[in-house]
């Protein structure tokens, strides 16, 4: 789908929602486009939409996407098998001391969090999040590096490697120690849909 010079209106993401709404599951589009901010586009509405940008090139002032069609509608592909892979993230959010990167796998969300020395959750996204402590439920896995977390109602818990944690909503959390933390966070729909459109922690 050849989308060059298409700015607004029409986008090339309406070109590709085009395309999407005519492909059959299991397929592949695969988009050419001049728009500057193509790409950060796609890979917010493929992540929104459980869709899979596979390949991504750039030649010039020309950017080409490859997208796999995964989802439409309540439709799922079943794939024999299908991988991604965090140094090619879907969507990346960089806030204070703190990276997520977002990749989606058949339907399922997971990111890769890294948090550096000093990072703690009152400090860095309490001005962010606009909340008294975090909202968001975490079922992770970690990597390397220490953390700890205090509940609201004063549980606490550290953190560790190889250790598989769930903290409820209502939570701070900090990094522990001088070295950075690295965590798989299961995420769940209503946070992806949040990271999708930008307003994403």
């Amino acid at each position: 789908m050849d989308s060059r010079g298409s700015w607004c209106p029409p986008t090339p993401l309406t070109d590709l929602y085009k395309a999407w709404r005519k492909a059959d599951l299991g397929d592949t589009i695969e988009l050419t486009a001049t728009e500057q901010n193509v790409e950060q586009d796609v890979r917010a509405w493929a992540v929104k939409s459980g869709n899979k940008v596979v390949e991504v090139g750039h030649e010039k002032e020309t950017t080409r996407i490859v997208i796999r069609v995964l989802r439409k509608g309540k439709e799922i592909a079943v794939l024999p098998a299908t991988k991604a892979n965090f140094s090619d993230p879907d969507v990346t959010k960089t806030t204070p001391k703190a990276k997520l990167q977002i990749i989606n796998v058949a339907g399922f969300t997971m990111g890769l969090r890294t948090l550096e020395p000093g990072w703690r959750w009152s400090t860095h996204m309490q001005p962010l999040a606009k909340t008294s402590s975090c909202q968001i439920r975490h079922v992770g896995y970690v990597v390397s590096g220490r953390m700890g977390f205090v509940m609201d109602d004063g549980t606490a818990l550290e953190v560790g490697p190889g250790d598989v944690f769930d903290v409820h909503q209502g939570h701070d959390t900090w990094t522990v120690g001088e070295s950075p933390v690295v965590f798989i966070d299961m995420i769940g729909a209503a946070e992806g849909q949040r990271i999708a459109s930008g307003a994403g922690k």
